[in-house]
């Protein structure tokens, strides 16, 4: 993990990242800006675990690019990740409620990422009680994240499960993001099998399936969507 000191063009890319994407573009302009203000602009490269399940004190966490492994404590060992997050992904907020963190941020590529500290979030939000109501947001989106896994894993169609978690896991579950060109889940296909819960060869045959659909490109260790609205389609049918 490095601090950007002698990088100082990474920091207004995380900030102009950090203020068009995600959950801290739709907060309001002030509280934008207290925050990034007290943010720590650091980068963390492929494999570095750099938000650790069960601490009990830490600040919030925003990815401004690159690609993290989400994985719960009590996690299996079997499926450790249970979700990919991408530019605009934010966690961190259990220590502000007194409680131990629930998960681990792994970087999958070289991430630019964004810590607030804890200490800071706590002063704004004591100076300005209001924007509770940002973190509140906050935590709502996370429990959007948790709702969609759930109803996903419940889709008896192996088919529809396979497709609903590669969309999810490249940040197209429901649109399409800016940049087409970056739509790379870059995980064994072994790891995604055990995250759609459903065996290696079946998780195979039905990626074989897109591939020859020309919906998905196989890489090393990745696949690559294609076209995400086509794949969207195809969920939309089992709906």
């Amino acid at each position: 993990m490095e601090l950007v000191q002698g990088l100082p063009k990474l920091v207004p890319l995380a900030r102009d990242s950090l203020l068009s994407t995600g959950w801290l573009s739709t907060t309001s302009h002030d509280f934008r800006e207290a925050l990034l203000s007290a943010a720590i602009i650091r980068v963390a490269g492929p494999g570095t675990e750099f938000m650790h399940a069960g601490d009990e004190t830490g600040g919030l966490v925003g990815i401004a690019s690159g690609t993290v492994e989400v994985s719960f404590e009590a996690g299996h060992p079997d499926t450790r990740a249970i979700y990919l997050g991408h530019a605009g992904f934010w966690s961190g907020y259990k220590p502000l409620l007194g409680q131990r963190r629930a998960i681990s941020l792994t970087a999958r590529s070289e991430t630019l990422w964004a810590l607030v500290p804890q200490q800071s979030v706590e002063r704004m939000l004591a100076e300005t009680p209001e924007w509770w109501r940002h973190i509140a947001t906050h935590i709502d989106s996370l429990c959007d994240i948790s709702n969609m896994l759930m109803v996903d894993l419940t889709r008896q169609d192996s088919e529809a499960r396979a497709v609903a978690m590669l969309l999810r896991l490249a940040g197209c579950r429901h649109m399409n993001p800016p940049d087409l060109a970056d739509l790379e889940i870059r995980m064994s296909q072994t790891d995604m099998a055990a995250m759609a819960v459903m065996s290696r060869n079946t998780f195979n045959g039905i990626v074989g399936r897109l591939v020859d659909m020309g919906l998905v490109e196989l890489g090393y260790r990745s696949i690559r969507i294609l076209k995400p609205a086509a794949l969207r389609d195809i969920l939309s049918r089992e709906e």
